[in-house]
């Protein structure tokens, strides 16, 4: 079965239990909602529309929180002869980028945080409407600057901008993005992407927000899109729970050309690390109109699974696009298809610190595993620590984590090839040991896989071998080699 997981985003076009149910059953793993465009009427309606594809399906969707993150827009713009606020800039001529609040026209514009004018200097260029056009500073005046327009086009009302390679004097939390975590507290969910990450310190503001509000349990993942959260790469990691490689924002501030070996780099640190990596942006671009994927595409989302990535993500496929169910067939199919030719035995090691020896058992349970062509690795599940240490090593086969509630399994969502199954936790080794051999042949008959009896599987789990009715949690300390 497919190992690489799937982020489908939710709008209009999959909002709806008989789409996502569907979406879900051809290879969906977790569903995002991005508070950048939802209303509080969707928002429920998303919420509403898990809860209910979770008992129709019997998986365990988790849920990913994005937020808008700080932006950076242009003004209101004057109306043009034909109603429409906007302006034609053209190619060569001036306009002036002004500190006092001003209605924009072809003359001159100013941002919705008029500060950030104050770090431009001569040659640094500004990107308007996704990087569509762009201007260039040729000199600097005390009310603004003056720039020379080097891509033209229409420039419509509250537009987004990008300063290439500035720090931006903004807040990093605006009040949309306070109100729209304290809804992620308040309405359960797994994971929280928060944008435009560029250093620890972002994390820490966010980390804050989540404590007051009694959440310090959700994952963060930092969308890098920024030259900065490039730069700072190891800290973003090292302070957070995983990265996603936001390739539309990221391209529009480095160069198209470098973006796939920032790509493989930000994979490699992060399995180095131990945390998820999630590669995002136009993976199938084209589905959002046609119903079959352009074979750049497939290579597209192949090369993010021969790197190592975690998990893949579709945005405007699912949210809008004409075949919101073909689309994610499309992705998991390749998904799948890449990994049947890979090979990470050996590739990926994870650091010793204070994990040492769940790391050694770890790397023990898959070297076992190719060894002994196991079908599937079985994990007893307390915290989902050795899951995730388990899905770092990348195994060829699926990881089936048997854990006491939904919610440690939705936890656990993100992992590449860990599934979360439900079952109650075993005190005796040889009790939990006929239980894994049960949820593995339940768990096989629900996915479809071909499990027989003579087949060879890995276990491993956690024991107080003092005393076989402890309700203590320990690190997993046994792993055992059976046959169905």
């Amino acid at each position: 079965m497919k190992l690489t997981k799937i982020i489908c985003s939710i709008g209009p076009a999959s909002n709806q239990p008989d789409v996502m149910e569907q979406m879900v059953n051809n290879g969906m793993n977790v569903a995002r909602l991005n508070f950048s465009h939802a209303t509080l009427e969707e928002k429920e309606q998303f919420l509403s529309c898990v809860r209910e594809c979770r008992k129709r399906t019997g998986k365990n969707i988790s849920i990913l929180w994005d937020t808008k993150g700080p932006e950076l827009r242009g003004c209101v713009m004057e109306e043009d002869d034909e109603g429409n606020e906007g302006a034609q800039l053209v190619a060569g001529n001036t306009i002036r980028l002004v500190k006092e609040e001003v209605l924009g026209n072809k003359d001159r514009i100013t941002f919705n945080h008029p500060s950030v004018i104050n770090s431009l200097e001569i040659g640094d260029e500004v990107w308007l409407e996704n990087a569509k056009m762009k201007v260039v500073v040729e000199s600097v005046e005390d009310d603004g600057v003056t720039c020379r327009i080097t891509q033209g086009g229409f420039l419509g009302s509250r537009k987004s901008c990008i300063i290439p390679g500035k720090p931006l004097n903004i807040p990093y939390v605006s009040e949309k993005d306070r109100e729209d975590i304290k809804y992620s507290c308040e309405n359960g969910g797994e994971y929280l992407a928060i944008s435009f990450v560029s250093c620890k310190e972002n994390i820490m503001e966010i980390k804050e927000i989540l404590k007051k509000n009694g959440r310090e349990d959700l994952k963060i993942i930092c969308k890098v899109e920024s030259l900065f959260g490039v730069q700072n790469i190891r800290e973003i990691f090292e302070n957070s729970d995983g990265v996603m490689i936001g390739r539309g924002d990221l391209g529009s501030e480095v160069p198209p050309e470098e973006i796939p070996a920032i790509q493989k780099n930000i994979i490699k640190i992060g399995r180095e690390m131990g945390k998820i990596v999630i590669v995002a942006t136009e993976m199938l671009e084209t589905m959002m109109e046609n119903n079959r994927p352009k074979r750049a595409e497939t290579a597209d989302i192949a090369n993010a699974v021969f790197d190592g990535t975690d998990a893949v993500m579709l945005s405007g496929e699912t949210t809008v696009g004409k075949h919101p169910i073909e689309t994610v067939s499309a992705m998991a199919r390749t998904c799948e298809a890449s990994e049947k030719y890979v090979d990470f035995t050996g590739k990926f090691k994870l650091p010793e610190n204070d994990q040492k020896d769940c790391v050694a058992l770890a790397s023990g349970v898959i070297n076992c595993a190719d060894i002994m062509d196991a079908k599937m690795i079985i994990v007893q599940s307390h915290t989902g620590k050795t899951a995730r240490i388990l899905s770092n090593l990348k195994p060829r086969v699926p990881i089936l984590a048997i854990c006491e509630d939904e919610k440690l399994g939705r936890r656990i969502g993100l992992n590449y090839a860990v599934y979360p199954f439900v079952s109650k936790r075993e005190t005796s080794i040889d009790k939990f040991i006929i239980e894994a051999k049960k949820c593995a042949l339940e768990f096989a008959k629900r996915e479809g896989i071909k499990l027989e009896s003579g087949d060879k599987i890995l276990i491993t789990a956690g024991f107080v071998e003092s005393d076989e009715n402890s309700r203590k949690y320990v690190d997993s300390n046994l792993m055992k080699i059976d046959v169905i």
